[in-house]
């Protein structure tokens, strides 16, 4: 039922936005805002024991993660670089699973270890946003012909990513 709530709290703010250069910006902007956040959730981990992981925060990986399924569509609807939109995809997977992991986390350790994959995640998505806001700007162009995409576009994947 947390899950649901969450979901459709995501779905209502703002960072929802229609994918485009700009929300790639500030998916990429928020991705710092979130690892820096979630490196003080690890070290409370480590100094305390402590686990509690406030609801906000799992509304903005909910958020984070709906975000990079809008930018992967964006993507591969525009012709961009196909690992670019498979990179964006693999996140905001990556994203509800670490969710479920924090959920599931039945000790300090598991939280922690939940929280650095996160941490990881965030840190490279600040180089991805990059990425994406470079293509977009230069017009870069998918895989050249006949080359087979490493994360094809899966229908059925994008909108469960999305929620839809």
């Amino acid at each position: 039922m947390k899950r649901l709530f969450l979901a459709i709290a995501a779905a209502t703010l703002p960072f929802a936005a229609s994918a485009s250069p700009q929300l790639a910006t500030d998916w990429g902007v928020k991705a710092s805002d979130l690892y820096q956040e979630t490196v003080d959730f690890i070290e409370n981990v480590d100094r305390s024991g402590e686990t509690a992981i406030p609801a906000e925060y799992e509304t903005e990986i909910v958020r984070f993660a709906h975000a990079a399924a809008k930018l992967g569509s964006w993507i591969d609807g525009n012709n961009g670089p196909s690992d670019l939109g498979c990179i964006f995809r693999g996140m905001a997977q990556e994203g509800e699973v670490q969710l479920d992991a924090l959920y599931d986390a039945q000790s300090p350790v598991q939280t922690r270890e939940s929280l650095v994959r996160l941490a990881t995640m965030f840190s490279d998505a600040e180089i991805i946003a990059v990425a994406a806001v470079y293509s977009a700007d230069h017009d870069t162009p998918a895989a050249p012909a006949g080359i087979v995409a490493s994360c094809p576009v899966s229908p059925a994947s994008s909108f469960a990513a999305l929620g839809d």
